[in-house]
């Protein structure tokens, strides 16, 4: 008896509360944006029963914001803010940039800025270039690229910080880096630059101006696909 008595009572507080919030009526001015979302929902494309849905939500809302003072311009901004909110669903949280996709991004800016370079010089200065190959050779052209691409993220994350919870690292430990860096590209290009031509070929002035219109291409999809934000470029 006791445990029915219970539950009974339970039902009955629940009750009160459903009625009390039935009972509570809108400010004028949240009634206003109630009529004026309504009007504006109706006229656009969101199906009826997602209508239905996003005003009983924004109802009770507006209901619960009442009782802290908050207004419906606080909470939603306008109607269309509102409408545009409930077309557009929930903002989607930002894609973090992992360190591969920002080392492939900058290793393709890298080859593509080498590839039209050296193709254009190739068109001007062809004996000059096919007679000593050195960062013109395709060799040194993909290892050069590749361990800059390695290299930058560490140097633009401390420059550009993608988080604000992230702390800028000291300026002395930035340039420390920066020029380490540096040091270790230069030692990799002179590096490869001197590898014999058998090893470190030279192609076609076309080729290489495909290359970098190809590289174009993909670094724009590239960006596009994975969201990739930062680089040089």
């Amino acid at each position: 008896m006791s445990e029915d008595k219970t539950t009974e009572e339970r039902n009955a507080g629940k009750q009160q509360v459903s009625a009390g919030k039935a009972n509570q009526t809108f400010t004028k001015r949240n009634e206003d944006f109630m009529f004026r979302l309504k009007k504006e929902l109706s006229a656009s494309d969101v199906a009826v029963e997602k209508q239905n849905e996003a005003l009983e939500e924004t109802k009770l809302r507006l209901l619960a914001g009442q009782l802290k003072g908050e207004t419906a311009k606080q909470i939603y901004g306008t109607p269309t803010d509102r409408v545009k909110s409930i077309v557009e669903g929930p903002k989607k949280a930002p894609v973090e940039t992992k360190y591969w996709m920002k080392a492939l991004d900058n290793g393709m800016v890298f080859l593509m800025i080498f590839a039209l370079m050296f193709g254009i010089m190739l068109i001007a200065q062809p004996k000059s270039i096919t007679s000593e190959p050195g960062p013109a050779g395709i060799t040194a052209m993909l290892a050069i690229s590749i361990i800059g691409g390695a290299c930058a993220p560490f140097l633009t994350d401390r420059l550009q910080p993608t988080s604000k919870k992230k702390e800028r690292t000291s300026i002395w430990k930035t340039i420390g880096m920066a020029t380490g860096m540096i040091l270790v590209w230069m030692v990799a290009y002179m590096a490869f630059s001197s590898l014999p031509q058998s090893l470190n070929p030279v192609l076609p002035f076309e080729a290489y101006l495909v290359l970098a219109a190809v590289l174009f291409g993909v670094r724009m999809w590239f960006k596009r696909r994975y969201h990739v934000t930062g680089g040089f470029l």
